[in-house]
């Protein structure tokens, strides 16, 4: 009987919460989907909350370690040993990696969800950045696959480590926190959110070109308040979790407010995401997600965004156009950022057109295809 680990304890950094979401998510599809006689198993840290899955083909385990300390103790080959023989995969590149004899049995597939600690290390801080490469290292060294979830990102890979380096492609989907909730007016209504929006993630930082918008808002008074979501990419509160950003409010205006002129207060809403399903909330009630930063994550809250039938006028980033497709419009500068912008919701056809693709284009994220997949790649190794 085949059991395919899963590692619960993501990367720590600004992801970490979206990612352990996710991470749940492909556990209970691992499970349904699971061949005859295979089974999922889910390795937390001690102290770490149960999910409390319900079927029998996945069991949870707990580790000797707190989730804090796994980062360091998982750099040492050692750590891997009480791993041998077994089938593991993480979702991050946080993974207990150590040199195997082929015939060990062991298989470990790990996913490399983005590429910033190259394109952008500044944004995750020069430490967090490193050890994201180190570990990214050892994957590439000592794992069976590596996994990417665009191919803009497996060629960063590849620029880095190799034209030859093997990377799969492996299609992710968005937490199950990041669709539209029940109660996802009320939560719009607790976070003084308007009934009609363009959404954002951008940071006032050169990588995040927040200035775009703003732009683009001083050249047309007729365009809709932008909420920007605060905490969900690195920057300001890099290495937070989504569930910890809003306790950031009591503490003084953000950066993102500070930045905001006084000719466009009140046409920008600084949104504190309460939980993750606060996230779904605002993503579903969005009209446009905005996205002219030049880097991409792993690409969750784009992810939401379609499944809620919301398009992206993104700069033109690889991994975001690789993710986006026609459900989107690209602009690569910020003149070009701001024309498409106006005329998106000059023209409310082509906005129309742009949701019925977002929709479309949606359906091609699931998790049980992740899951599909996974069982296929590990069966090829």
């Amino acid at each position: 009987m085949a059991t395919l680990t899963l590692i619960a304890e993501p990367f720590p950094d600004w992801e970490a919460a979206v990612q352990a979401s996710a991470a749940r998510d492909l556990a209970r599809a691992v499970a349904e989907t699971a061949p005859r006689s295979c089974s999922a198993r889910f390795l937390l840290a001690r102290g770490s909350e149960d999910p409390g899955f319900t079927s029998p083909l996945i069991r949870t385990e707990h580790l000797p370690l707190r989730a804090n300390l796994l980062p360091l103790m998982w750099q040492s080959g050692t750590t891997a040993r009480p791993l041998d023989g077994e089938f593991v995969h993480a979702l991050t590149p946080m993974v207990p990696l150590r040199s195997r004899g082929e015939d060990d049995g062991s298989q470990t597939s790990v996913t490399i969800g983005h590429s910033i600690a190259w394109d952008a290390p500044a944004l995750l801080g020069s430490s967090q950045a490193r050890l994201y490469r180190a570990f990214v290292r050892r994957a590439v060294k000592l794992a069976d696959v590596l996994l990417t979830p665009t191919h803009a990102t497996a060629n960063v890979l590849q620029r880095h480590y190799g034209a030859d380096l093997p990377v799969q492609v492996f299609q992710l989907a968005p937490p199950s926190e990041f669709r539209r909730p029940g109660d996802a007016a009320e939560r719009r209504a607790a976070l003084g959110l308007p009934d009609h929006y363009a959404l954002t993630t951008a940071m006032p930082n050169e990588h995040g070109r927040l200035s775009w918008i703003l732009d683009a808002l001083r050249a047309d008074p007729s365009l809709p308040t932008v909420v920007v979501l605060d905490g969900a990419d690195p920057g300001q509160l890099a290495g937070n979790s989504a569930k910890d950003s809003h306790k950031n409010a009591s503490e003084g205006p953000s950066t993102v407010e500070a930045a905001v002129p006084p000719e466009l207060q009140g046409r920008v809403v600084v949104a504190r995401p309460r939980d993750l399903i606060d996230i779904g909330a605002v993503l579903s009630g969005a009209s446009l997600l905005l996205q002219p930063q030049n880097y991409t994550g792993t690409g969750y809250t784009v992810l939401g965004a379609l499944d809620s039938a919301v398009p992206v006028l993104h700069a033109g980033h690889p991994a975001t156009e690789e993710l986006v497709l026609d459900a989107g419009i690209s602009a690569g500068t910020a003149e070009a950022f701001a024309a498409e912008f106006s005329r998106l919701f000059r023209d409310p056809g082509s906005l129309s057109h742009l949701t019925v693709l977002a929709c479309d284009r949606s359906r091609g994220f699931s998790w049980h295809g992740a899951a599909w997949q996974l069982w296929e790649t590990h069966a090829n190794l």
